[in-house]
């Protein structure tokens, strides 16, 4: 049988106030700044050269209104609820030091402390906050995302969050979880990659703008 080649771009939603925050926003939403809708602005353009036939996103909203921007209206948008970050439990909505106050534990995080979301380590063996998803739930549903989307068409975008991003990254280059945390992605980043039956090259990483 053929092998089957499917051309992928995931791009990370753009910024939103709790970025800049350091806010540990994953289910809950937050408004897109200034900056963010100048990477919106780019995003655009960077979609009307690669040309995708097909765009999965997160339901959230910040990652929802950038796929129905960034495509052109034939392009059909298609909402996939795994694609969703990760689900901070009691945490959510607080900054590093809001968490530190409360005396909460954050399960876990690089060189073991973290300033902001993008700090966090992962994946640990529990929940990732009180009352949030464990890392085991989070990485399965990412990976089952993957797995629908790249059988979708040969020119996939994905939209959705930084630590989906990673997630999808670490699934399609065949590298374990731990290894995901080790990509710096930021805010309207984009990474393209070849994937063929399933094992990817990452044939760029980059920020949109």
């Amino acid at each position: 049988m053929a092998s089957t080649t499917t051309e992928i771009v995931i791009v990370r939603h753009p910024q939103t106030v709790a970025n800049t925050e350091g806010r540990f926003v994953g289910r809950g939403d937050s408004p897109i700044t200034e900056v963010g809708k100048e990477q919106i602005l780019a995003l655009t353009a960077y979609m009307e050269r690669w040309k995708p036939n097909v765009v999965f996103t997160s339901p959230l909203k910040r990652a929802l209104m950038t796929a129905q921007a960034i495509v052109s209206c034939g392009i059909p948008v298609n909402v996939v609820p795994d694609l969703q970050e990760i689900d901070f439990g009691r945490a959510e909505g607080l900054t590093w030091n809001e968490i530190t106050t409360l005396g909460m534990k954050i399960d876990y995080l690089r060189n073991g402390a973290a300033q902001d979301a993008h700090d966090l380590g992962g994946p640990g063996d529990g929940p990732v906050a009180p009352g949030g998803e464990s890392w085991s739930e989070f990485e399965s549903r990412v990976r089952a995302a993957a797995i629908a989307c790249e059988g979708a068409g040969n020119r996939v975008v994905i939209v959705t969050h930084g630590g989906v991003f990673r997630t999808l990254l670490a699934h399609w280059l065949g590298l374990p979880m731990e290894s995901s945390w080790r990509f710096s992605v930021p805010n309207a980043g984009v990474a393209t990659l070849r994937v063929i039956d399933g094992a990817g090259v990452l044939t760029s990483l980059e920020p949109c703008v």
